[in-house]
Formats: C-alpha cells, structure tokens, sequence
C-alpha cells in the first residue's frame, strides 16, 4: 500500500503544477496576448493543468490521516490546563520577564518625540 505522506505529496505537486500550467496559459493568451486564446498552446496547458487539478484532488487525503500525535507523547489538552508558565497564575503583565525592561514602550515614545522634533 501507498504511504498517506507519498499520497498527500503527490497530490500537492498535481495541484501545484496543474495552477501553473493554467496560470501560464491565462498569462501567454489573455494577459500579454502572446498567444491567442484558442491556440493549441494555450489550449493544451489548459486541459492539461485541469486534469493535473482533478488528479491532485483525488489524490488528497485528510491530514488527520498522516499527521498523528504518536501514542508516547502527552495529550495536549491536559498541558494547557494543568500548568502555566505564570507561576502565580494571575495573566497579569510582569515587568521583571518582559524584554523591554522595567519601562516598557516608554523609551519608544521617547524616541519618537526626538524624531519628530
């Protein structure tokens, strides 16, 4: 059997090429007017991007499918709600661990004035 990975890599290079190959049409033959649009050249860019997009998404897959929490790690729903990393638990804003320091944006302001100035 087929890898879900393999399957949902292949699908996205269907459905990459595809839009280029449709894109690239619409620009040669409608945006710069390279090429007229009946032309095989845009015509066959078009069929082929469109069926290169139906083919994407038949192959797409869920991601649920290839991305799944193996069943050695811990559940995430329980770490948000046992711990924090605020040790007293109040949300409240702490100067001591923001990186800006003790007076906040107030330097920034300061600096702004000067400039203006």
């Amino acid at each position: 059997m087929i890898s879900a990975r393999f399957l949902a890599m292949l699908s996205t290079l269907l459905l990459v090429v595809g839009a280029l190959l449709v894109g690239e049409a619409l620009h040669g033959g409608v945006v710069t007017g390279e090429y007229a649009v009946t032309s095989p050249y845009v015509v066959l860019r078009v069929v082929l991007g469109g069926v290169f997009i139906a083919l994407g998404y038949r192959f797409q897959s869920p991601v649920e499918s290839y991305v799944e929490m193996p069943s050695g790690e811990p559940d995430r729903s329980r770490e948000s709600s046992e711990g924090s990393p605020d040790p007293d638990g109040s949300g409240e804003f702490d100067p001591e661990m923001s990186p800006l320091g003790g007076d906040g944006l107030d330097h920034v302001d300061a600096d702004d004035r000067d400039d203006r100035e």
